[in-house]
């Protein structure tokens, strides 16, 4: 039997959509507004845990570490850039499939938007289009139609990306990386719209951070003030939302994502020095990861000295550090 195990092998390429059954399904669906059957019809193929009384159950969120499900990602770029071919009659059904708390609806519904807004790029981009985005800066936020009012597929992904399952928000990330490979330094100045979220700014962190993605983009300035943006988000942060999982999210994405964005735009490496001067701890932690980080790259030992130096350099001074006394150990460890 060769059906959704050649689909999870991979089989259906992105894009392109063989299915007929499928095809029909997204057909009745988008003239319904109702992904039900749709749903159903990918469920076998989707990579999910199977459904158990009719309805898959959201997940919990198990850590940055715990292993996912082998998502069928290529499927569902398929169905999503088949919804899409549809145009405006299927932006009821991905409203749908937004609105729905399964994971695959939801990872199939970014992929439809990021088709949607790819669409959209190309065709600003086409001889004669009128209303050309300009590229990064504040002015990047208005997005096609939903500046004026309408369907806002970026916007809409936007939403997507504070779910609180890592698989939904890893289908994001998928999502995003092809719009901003589609809309190139216009996609990095609209994400300033992404980064006063603590999940929204991981994912549109995350998204951008990917060494071939960012051979595409010139826009150094705009990374960079979408760096700034949330590291500044997560150093004001008030102490009520250290438990908050996007919160840690974000901390524990940054070093990395620091170091993949140094290795593009030097102007990374002079933002990081900068931040050697804060004081908050937790933001500290995150730079001296950061640097970490890119001693684990191609950075030279010079540079990465230079920056740990200015870092210990800033340090506050410790508490009663005239009460401390080297050499001698803590007899009371361990005593109630």
């Amino acid at each position: 039997m060769a059906d959704s195990s050649d689909l999870r092998r991979g089989a259906t390429p992105p894009g392109a959509l063989r299915n007929p059954k499928i095809d029909a399904a997204i057909e009745r669906a988008a003239q319904v507004g109702d992904p039900a059957e749709l749903l159903a019809l990918l469920d076998r193929s989707s990579g999910l845990p199977a459904r158990r009384g009719g309805v898959r159950a959201p997940g919990p969120d198990l850590g940055p570490n715990a292993p996912l499900p082998r998502v069928n990602l290529d499927l569902a770029r398929a169905v999503g850039a088949a919804i899409a071919d549809r145009g405006a009659p299927a932006e009821r059904l991905v409203r749908a499939l937004c609105a729905s708390t399964e994971e695959y609806a939801l990872i199939v519904a970014a992929q439809a938007l990021a088709a949607m807004a790819t669409r959209e790029a190309q065709a600003e981009r086409a001889p004669g289009a009128g209303g050309a985005t300009g590229a990064g800066g504040a002015g990047g936020r208005q997005r096609g139609r939903g500046a004026r009012g309408g369907f806002d597929p970026l916007g809409e992904l936007e939403q997507l990306a504070e779910d609180p399952r890592r698989v939904v928000r890893d289908g994001v990330v998928a999502a995003l990386r092809v719009v901003i490979a589609a809309r190139g330094d216009a996609a990095v100045g609209e994400l300033a719209s992404w980064t006063d979220g603590y999940l929204q700014a991981y994912v549109a962190l995350e998204a951008l951070a990917e060494r071939t993605l960012l051979t595409g983009i010139s826009a150094g300035a705009e990374v960079v003030a979408r760096l700034e943006e949330a590291f500044a988000m997560s150093d004001r942060s008030p102490r009520a939302d250290e438990r908050l999982q996007g919160l840690r999210l974000l901390r524990q994405g940054m070093p990395a994502q620091i170091a993949t964005f140094a290795g593009r735009f030097p102007e990374v490496v002079r933002w990081l020095e900068e931040k050697t001067l804060v004081e908050r701890p937790e933001s500290r932690d995150v730079v001296a990861q950061a640097i970490a980080a890119l001693r684990k790259g191609s950075f030279s030992d010079a540079e990465t000295a230079r920056l740990a130096a200015a870092l210990t350099a800033s340090a506050p001074p410790a508490r009663y550090a005239a009460r401390i006394v080297q050499g001698t150990r803590k007899r009371s460890k361990g005593r109630r």
